[in-house]
């Protein structure tokens, strides 16, 4: 009989994982189905991207924290601590009476997120053989989908008879199954003596650089449509341009240049997150604002995504798939790129609302099955190719890199969502535009999947 991740000496660990990443699932879905009622009660809708992007800012600094010191501070300290971030940062958002407070509260959730992302890889690789990661990265994706599938139904009841706010404060009494389940079970690991040769100092300066830079071109952004494009583009050139030199300290040699071997696998994840995250953030709110369909309706486009992630994460694992790995991930960013290529039609040309938004949630699902190819893929190869001890920076750089991503690209597309509100109000056209970006992305990620494998 094959070992998998439930057999006996994986099964309380495997629950644990899963028990935690389905909470963060449930924070990631749920919210999204209801950010847009919450940006409007608080009246900050030309706002509404920065509640993401300053969520994923955050989520770069408790990336840089976990890959340092998770292996010195051990890694049950890690997970409680991304688990009181989570919980205080829920709080903070849930009782905001003004968008600062809610971005403070996105901050907080977005540094348990990072630490959260860097413990899971990294527990992955000490708790399971070579042979069990890909169905264990599987395992990780599945967390998403009974959250994927009650999150937006759930919000949107809350939202009806409650508040937003409570879609916030129910996440702390969440979180107490996986402290109790996974931190014993992190205990009894073994240890792998940490690398030293990391400088945390200049790690953190190149953070700090990269979310001030990142944090300009947001507030660049949100000022479309005020200021002159002459005045805004070398301003954004320069922002991006700052991201682009923090990388020599955060990723491995070569990424940019899209060197083969592990500087391509971790750009790939970043390109990839960029063009399916960054047209992804704008389909509940098209849906909301364009159509009138409701939350809990908008939110099945969320649901979708988890399901058919699931499904290509189970793919890309199964024994019965002939493809090569670089095989797997263009296939899959061919759907991404698809996909988006047919949101305007199926948010906008359809004229029922309710099968607009069903054949969206379709759609959107074929580009998340996807996803579910390319992601375990990636951190599959990540893993395998590198040393034990690297695990922990490799990790960070790869998540790292997803961050890049999103937030540059929900940045710019935020910044035509922002001209739009200050010009003739947000159309259909305004998020066709919106979502040219990310599919030309997606393209760049399809042409440099062939450089993941040394020749």
């Amino acid at each position: 009989m094959n070992a998998t991740p439930w057999s006996g000496e994986y099964r309380r660990i495997s629950l644990g994982i899963i028990a935690l990443v389905s909470v963060f699932g449930f924070e990631g879905i749920a919210i999204g189905s209801i950010m847009p009622v919450a940006v409007r009660d608080l009246h900050a809708l030309s706002d509404y991207s920065s509640v993401f992007t300053s969520f994923t800012m955050a989520s770069l600094v408790g990336m840089t924290l976990a890959g340092l010191w998770a292996d010195r501070i051990g890694f049950d300290r890690a997970v409680l601590v991304t688990i009181v971030l989570l919980a205080i940062g829920s709080l903070l958002a849930g009782t905001a009476h003004a968008l600062a407070q809610l971005l403070v509260g996105r901050v907080f959730q977005g540094l348990g997120l990072g630490t959260d992302l860097v413990t899971m890889y990294v527990l992955v690789a000490r708790a399971y053989p070579e042979e069990l990661r890909p169905k264990a990265l599987g395992m990780l994706a599945g967390a998403w989908v009974v959250p994927g599938l009650l999150g937006p139904g759930l919000a949107g009841l809350l939202v009806q008879y409650f508040s937003w706010r409570v879609t916030f404060l129910i996440i702390p009494v969440l979180l107490l199954g996986p402290l109790l389940l996974l931190v014993p079970e992190i205990r009894k690991l073994p240890q792998v003596e940490p690398k030293h040769h990391d400088d945390p100092v200049t790690q953190l300066a190149a953070v700090i650089l990269a979310i001030g830079a990142l944090v300009a071109l947001q507030l660049l952004l949100s000022h479309a449509g005020e200021w002159s494009l002459p005045i805004l583009a070398p301003c954004v050139a320069v922002c991006v341009g700052l991201v682009a030199l923090s990388t020599k300290w955060l990723m491995p040699a070569g990424y940019l240049r899209l060197v083969r071997g592990l500087p391509s696998v971790i750009a790939v994840r970043g390109l990839i997150a960029g063009s399916f995250f960054g047209a992804e953030v704008f389909v509940p709110l098209a849906l909301q604002h364009e159509r009138n369909v409701s939350v809990a309706l908008s939110g099945a486009v969320l649901s979708a995504a988890t399901v058919f992630w699931f499904a290509g994460s189970a793919a890309q694992a199964s024994k019965h798939i002939t493809w090569s790995q670089v095989q797997v991930m263009q296939g899959g960013a061919v759907l991404v790129v698809l996909s988006i290529a047919l949101l305007p039609f199926t948010v906008f040309v359809i004229s029922d609302k309710l099968l607009a938004a069903l054949i969206s949630a379709l759609v959107w699902g074929v580009a998340s099955f996807g996803m579910g190819l390319i992601y375990p893929t990636l951190g599959v190869l990540m893993l395998n190719i590198s040393e034990e001890q690297d695990h922990p920076r490799l990790s960070t750089s790869l998540q790292m890199s997803d961050s890049f991503g999103v937030v540059v690209m929900t940045s710019i597309s935020g910044g035509v969502l922002t001209y739009a509100t200050h010009m003739d109000g947000l159309s259909g056209k305004t998020f066709t535009i919106m979502w040219i970006f990310p599919a030309v992305i997606g393209v760049f990620a399809l042409f440099a999947t062939a450089r993941v494998i040394k020749k």
